[in-house]
């Protein structure tokens, strides 16, 4: 090995030397560099779990949340149809009761026309029969007595009943 000038006792003690350097590095730099990056690394991957159970509880928060909103929602609108439906109970009610007096009220006004149909009818045959009762005193030239004063009225009360 002399060609090239390289002696055997530097090569080996090299090779050591390079082995010893190996060595000293692993167990004083790279072992605790190791430990370091491997705590980081848990600490990273703790903290990625974390976030992902934090994500999943507010997924979970979310669907709640909206199961909730639906469910109100559908409360409001069974309400909302529960007062529809009453408020259409009223007015049919008060519409009811309205068609009511109205018949009332028209039925006793139809009622009290009559009556005062009637009461204008009996005046009016009083009235008629006082006319008549001058009119045959003079015409007779004499006072019609109780008996023939009802005879004539009747006789002129169903003569003018008829026409």
């Amino acid at each position: 090995m002399e060609i090239f000038n390289i002696s055997l006792p530097a090569i080996v003690s090299q090779i050591l030397a390079f082995l010893i350097l190996i060595w000293a590095l692993r167990k004083f730099l790279f072992g605790p560099i190791g430990t370091v990056l491997e705590a980081r690394q848990n600490e990273v991957q703790s903290t990625l779990d974390r976030i992902a159970a934090d994500r999943q509880a507010m997924e979970q928060a979310r669907t709640e949340y909206e199961q909730r909103i639906a469910s109100v929602e559908a409360e409001a609108r069974e309400k909302i149809q529960a007062a529809i439906k009453e408020a259409q109970g009223i007015k049919d009610e008060i519409v009811g009761a309205a068609r009511t007096e109205a018949d009332r009220l028209i039925a006793r006004s139809r009622d009290e026309i009559q009556r005062e149909k009637t009461t204008a009818l009996a005046e009016l045959r009083t009235e008629v029969v006082d006319l008549a009762i001058a009119a045959a005193t003079k015409v007779l030239g004499r006072a019609v007595d109780d008996r023939m004063h009802r005879d004539l009225i009747k006789d002129f009360v169903n003569q003018v009943g008829t026409s």
